[in-house]
């Protein structure tokens, strides 16, 4: 097989769909905006710049929507719900800070990354930043929500821990692989969906409810990024794509891909030490042309029927209906990626 790299299938840039398919109004985006922005900023212009570069590279604000579209199952959403959502948008940028510094990324959201501009040191400091800013909102808005957000946080360190020690690891186990994500992607998810609704006064099955779904939302999510971390181009990405594989992080398509007949064997001989840039192309088109894409499809509905299952039980109306719809859109662009690859 030869070293191209796999080419790009479809598009990647979400934010619209993804947001618009929520309950959640332009006065809301706005508002959520000046909050994110002026909650960061501290008359200190190095320190502002710094702390506001991914803020303003833009983004899909998935998870603050999800607090907001759970508070508007009792109406409109307030402060509260807005400060909650803002907290973890601070949590998930003060991660993309830190995974740039882990990962040596020097491009994240098409901009420059903080660590490529600013050096290592600021960007984890000023990740560091982040995350005690959003500690100073979650405590105002009471111990359940700081509790919730600092269970949220362990869980989220635990999950790079482990994917970290998998590290170039042909063994590594999907069930390691799922509970990674879940920490990593599902927690922050959920907890954004369950924060919406304990600011909102929703009832405990209703918080259960929400909770499920955001962590089944984010599994779908993580699988869909890791399949087109393999398949997409770097301009769909926002960031060079095959990093995961670069950095020797391997995800479900991949660990699918391993166990395939055509194409396990090669991928075997290639992977488990650091690849150059021709050994990269050739196992990223290994993984596409191997049934690792559809089998990681597979694998992702059953987390989005769990999500919708959840979101049913909180009945009918814009917010379940658009919550459902979200889920069901992120799938069939993976889905949309399988069937492409196979035609």
């Amino acid at each position: 097989m030869s070293g191209r790299p796999a080419r790009g299938l479809w598009c990647v840039a979400v934010n619209a769909p993804e947001r618009f398919a929520l309950p959640v109004d332009d006065a809301d985006l706005e508002r959520l905006e000046e909050t994110l922005r002026r909650v960061v900023i501290q008359d200190d212009p190095f320190l502002d710049e710094i702390a506001t570069h991914l803020i303003s590279a833009g983004g899909k604000r998935l998870r603050p929507a999800l607090a907001i579209a759970a508070a508007r199952l009792r109406g409109e959403a307030g402060e509260d719900t807005l400060l909650g959502g803002v907290a973890v948008e601070l949590v998930h940028l003060a991660s993309l800070y830190h995974d740039d510094v882990m990962d040596e990324a020097v491009r994240r959201r098409n901009v420059v990354s903080v660590n490529a501009r600013w050096g290592n040191l600021l960007a984890v400091v000023v990740g560091d930043f982040l995350l005690a800013r959003s500690a100073e909102i979650a405590a105002s808005l009471g111990t359940e929500v700081a509790g919730l957000l600092a269970t949220t946080l362990a869980r989220l360190c635990a999950g790079q821990v482990a994917e970290v020690r998998a590290a170039y690891r042909l063994d590594r186990s999907e069930a390691e692989y799922l509970q990674a994500i879940s920490d990593k992607t599902g927690a922050l998810m959920g907890t954004a969906c369950r924060i919406g609704g304990i600011t909102a006064g929703l009832r405990p099955d209703q918080l259960h409810a929400l909770t499920t779904f955001g962590e089944c939302l984010g599994m779908v999510f993580q699988i869909r990024d890791d399949v087109f971390d393999v398949v997409a181009t770097e301009g769909e990405l926002g960031k060079p794509p095959g990093q995961d594989l670069a950095e020797g992080v391997y995800t479900l398509p991949v660990q699918r891909a391993l166990r395939d007949p055509a194409v396990g064997a090669e991928l075997r001989e290639l992977l488990g030490t650091p690849l150059s840039a021709d050994e990269l192309g050739t196992a990223r088109a290994l993984v596409a042309a191997s049934v690792g894409i559809s089998a990681a499809a597979a694998v992702a509905r059953r987390y989005a029927d769990e999500a919708c299952d959840a979101i049913r039980l909180l009945g009918s109306g814009p917010v379940p209906e658009g919550l459902e719809q979200l889920t069901l859109g992120l799938l069939e662009d993976l889905e949309r990626s399988t069937r492409a690859l196979a035609s």
